[in-house]
C-alpha cells in the first residue's frame, strides 16, 4: 500500500514538473521573441543619430542659433578645412574634438527633416563618423550639457556650428 501511494505521489511530482517545463519553454519562446523584437526594433532605430536644437548667440543677447545636435542634444561642430586641405584632427586637436561616430547600419538620419544630406565616412583612425553636407560633425569637449555651446568661435575660425544650411562641403 505504501509503494502504491508513492509511486502515485511520484508521478503525480512528474507530473507536475512537466507541466513547469512545459510552460518555462513557452515563457522562454516568449521571452525569445521579445528580444528578437526589441533587436529589430532597435536595428531599425539605431541609425537616428541628429537631431536639431537651439544655441545662444554669443554676439546677440537673446537670439539663438538653429543647428544640428546629437540625439542627446550636444551641439554639433563641423571643421570647415576637413578634407580639402588633408586636415586631420589628431593630437591636442582630438582631445578637445570628438568625432559623431556611427554605430549604425545603413545610412544615418535625424529626428527631423534635414535641407542637407547626412552620409558616413571614415576618420583617419578608420571609425565610422557621420558626416553633413560633406563634413564630419563633431562635439566639443567644454560642452558639458544639452544645449551649451562653449566652443570659442570667431570668424575666421575653422571650427563652426553645424547649422541647418551648411553648404555642400566635399
Amino acid at each position: 500500500m505504501h509503494l502504491k501511494n508513492f509511486m502515485s505521489s511520484l508521478g503525480l511530482a512528474l507530473l507536475l514538473v512537466g507541466i513547469l517545463a512545459a510552460w518555462g519553454a513557452t515563457s522562454s519562446m516568449t521571452s525569445a521573441h521579445a528580444l528578437t523584437t526589441t533587436l529589430k526594433t532597435s536595428t531599425m532605430t539605431n541609425s537616428v543619430v541628429v537631431s536639431v536644437g537651439k544655441v545662444p548667440s554669443h554676439q546677440s543677447v537673446g537670439s539663438t542659433f538653429t543647428v544640428l545636435t546629437t540625439i542627446k542634444g550636444f551641439t554639433l561642430y563641423v571643421h570647415e578645412w576637413q578634407g580639402t586641405s588633408g586636415f586631420t584632427c589628431d593630437g591636442s586637436c582630438a582631445k578637445t574634438w570628438k568625432p559623431l561616430v556611427y554605430n549604425g547600419t545603413g545610412t544615418p538620419t535625424s529626428t527631423t527633416k534635414l535641407p542637407g544630406k547626412l552620409s558616413v565616412g571614415t576618420d583617419a583612425f578608420g571609425h565610422k563618423v557621420v558626416f553633413y553636407q560633406g563634413y564630419p560633425l563633431y562635439t566639443y569637449v567644454g560642452d558639458k550639457k544639452p544645449g551649451d555651446f562653449n566652443a570659442y568661435q570667431a570668424d575666421n575660425s575653422p571650427w563652426q556650428l553645424a547649422t541647418l544650411d551648411l553648404p555642400t562641403g566635399l
